[in-house]
């Protein structure tokens, strides 16, 4: 199994943490908590076709992270929260047999821990959960829950909350997200029905046991595991209610094309049929999912199911706060993570949303939803889209001032706001804006340039494309002593080639861009080339651009270079190296070094994405969305990129 990590993945965009909490709640935990590793094989699936029968990856393999209630006295140490993380290395070992993962755990480790600011990494591991392997079960037969674990993703997620509901009296299974042989799950039909079909195994496989009660389940699922959720309740009778947390099954069309298709082709297969979903159906989603990008259009699974049961909305979450993370960030690190105050609200609202179909108890939730809507934990209002129909088109086409030729390549946009693009080899750009930005001024720069800025009301005036002149700056260029005498060169920057702890850069918007900060040093020095590391690549073509920006106020600031340093990529993987001798690039002091997005086709079909390898810096990963975007920053988790630099001739 490859796990492959987008930028920001365990960090909130956002800092505005909830300021409140929901009132306190019943929190008596009625039972202990028994843990088992189920691992076992499906042998009505075939999982590696070329194998031999006797090889032991033929059938589908089958591991099961089960939790369930335990008599109090319990014996025995705790399961640790690394020994939840560890499973990541050993399931990715035990569902291939091409390669052998040493180092995967670790990785892991460090990048949680990095990114919710937990200095000392063994404050993770050594975590000890309520989790007790092999407890004695309660004796009387409890309701079963099946959890659907997000995009490449297994229990340390949620264990928490798998946990709260064990200690009231459910049994959970918890769902690991593995695709097709080797195990790497995609978006892709195939893969995702994998795991709804490992799923509908569990509950047969469960029925064995006799202190569960197979005929009362309830199902949940976080992000594309809420996806899954809702295909097995499509086609698994038995089920008596369903929780989305955050699911892909609320799906925002536009962020990525490629999943966008992946989608079709699941809601459009007979697989997808909400004339099924016939059954009590709850979703709690995220804020933020429409801040000012919106989506072209919403699939909104809640609406259209047969059942709208209820439907939770937490203004100020994001996805991330659907896991347990944010809440371990803040114990462990004495940091308030963004969000964690949320996790105690979704517990008590899926217990209490089980119990309402599996144990018949209403009142609780009722009284709960009425406590975090008073407190502005949530609201009940349905999203909606933005309304398009007025949007300010502006159409234009850029030159240079002096001789009128074309200019490429310039990135147009507002200034510290997620609207812009990028000017096509011909000059020209189109850009949608909506009304409320009418105020603002359009910004257009390029190295070798100098930056001009329009207003918007001024530039929308004008029903035909208009014309933008620019006007060449004037660079003194320092002169650069070339010796026969042998100079000691050195490597800048994260040199990382993993293939596990990556960056993600989805190419959605021209301009989107993402770089790292280099300490150069205070003499100056000669950049001689830049490298990076392509772990994986969904792209048929693409071109980049190389920038270098200096800091002000602790932000980037200025692009530095005189012209374009274009880098172009196809569809390879691995590492990329750029001579830059020819460019005379001589720096010091503390610089921002990025890759733009700027051109291409990206795939076949739509929206591409590429993985960088990435490795733990002291620095962060430095993005944004957009030409002229805000910078945002990931601390903690440096995207790989070095530069080889060679100290000048006295």
């Amino acid at each position: 199994m490859r796990f492959l990590l987008l930028l920001l993945s365990f960090v909130a965009y956002f800092s505005d943490a909830f300021t409140q909490t929901p009132e306190p709640t019943d929190t008596t935990m009625m039972h202990g908590v028994g843990y088992q590793n189920l691992i076992t094989i499906d042998s009505g699936r075939i999982y590696k076709p070329t194998a031999d029968i006797r090889n032991k990856l033929y059938f589908r393999p089958v591991e099961i992270d089960f939790w369930y209630p335990a008599e109090p006295a319990v014996s025995g140490p705790p399961v640790s929260y690394g020994y939840f993380l560890n499973l990541l290395q050993q399931r990715s070992n035990r569902f291939q047999d091409d390669t052998i993962f040493t180092r995967m755990s670790r990785e892991l480790v460090a990048y949680i821990c990095a990114n919710l600011k937990i200095g000392d990494t063994s404050k993770l591991t050594h975590l000890p959960t309520i989790s007790f392997p092999n407890a004695m079960p309660y004796t009387k037969r409890v309701p079963l829950i099946l959890y659907l674990c997000s995009y490449n993703g297994m229990g340390y997620e949620n264990i928490p909350l798998f946990e709260w509901l064990a200690a009231h009296g459910y049994a959970v299974a918890c769902i690991t997200s593995v695709g097709r042989y080797p195990g790497n799950m995609s978006t892709q039909l195939p893969d995702l029905m994998e795991q709804v079909n490992d799923a509908a195994f569990a509950i047969r496989y469960l029925k064995m046991e006799q202190n569960i009660d197979t005929g009362n389940i309830g199902v949940t699922g976080y992000s594309w595991g809420g996806l899954a959720a809702i295909l097995l309740a499509m086609n698994n009778t038995g089920i008596k209610c369903l929780l989305s947390l955050d699911g892909s099954d609320m799906h925002y069309y536009g962020d990525s094309k490629d999943e966008d298709r992946d989608f079709d082709q699941i809601r459009n297969s007979s697989y997808f049929n909400l004339s099924r979903l016939n059954i009590p159906f709850a979703y709690f989603e995220s804020g933020y999912k429409q801040s000012e990008l919106d989506a072209d259009s919403i699939f909104n699974i809640y609406r259209l199911a047969g059942v709208k049961d209820l439907y939770v909305h937490f203004p100020k979450a994001v996805h991330e706060d659907f896991s347990c993370l944010p809440s371990l960030g803040t114990e462990l690190s004495d940091k308030i993570q963004p969000g964690a105050n949320l996790y105690p609200a979704l517990e008590q609202l899926s217990l209490y949303y089980f119990d309402r179909y599996l144990k018949n108890r209403k009142k609780e939730l009722s009284s709960l939803l009425d406590s975090i809507i008073r407190t502005g934990t949530a609201d009940t209002v349905s999203p909606g889209v933005k309304n398009k129909t007025n949007l300010i088109i502006i159409k234009g086409r850029i030159v240079d001032d002096k001789n009128k030729e074309a200019l490429a390549f310039v990135n147009v946009g507002i200034e510290n706001k997620n609207s812009g693009t990028v000017s096509a080899k011909d000059g020209y750009f189109m850009l949608k804006i909506y009304p409320e930005l009418r105020p603002d001024s359009l910004t257009f720069s390029m190295a070798g340039y100098q930056t001009r800025s329009i207003s918007i009301s001024d530039l929308s005036k004008n029903s035909e494309p208009v014309t933008i002149s620019l006007k060449e700056k004037m660079i003194e260029l320092k002169e650069v002593i070339v010796t026969s005498k042998a100079i000691k060169t050195e490597v800048k920057g994260n040199t990382t080639t993993s293939n596990f702890i990556s960056v993600g850069l989805p190419l959605k918007f021209l301009g989107s861009e993402t770089g790292i900060r280099l300490h150069l040093g205070k003499k100056p020095v000669l950049l001689k080339s830049f490298r990076f590391n392509i772990s994986d690549n969904r792209l048929d073509t693409a071109v980049f651009r190389l920038n270098i920006y200096r800091f002000k106020n602790g932000t980037p600031y200025e692009n530095i270079l005189h012209q374009n340093i274009l880098v172009p990529v196809g569809k390879q993987t691995g590492q990329y190296t750029l001579d830059l001798k020819e460019y005379k690039l001589v720096l010091d002091g503390d610089v921002l070094l990025s890759l733009e997005w700027i051109e291409g086709s990206h795939t076949g079909t739509g929206n591409g994405i590429i993985f960088l390898s990435a490795g733990f810096l002291n620095s962060a990963t430095w993005h944004r969305l957009t030409s002229q975007a805000e910078w945002k920053k990931a601390t903690g988790l440096g995207v790989g990129f070095n530069v080889l630099v060679q100290k000048l001739a006295d």
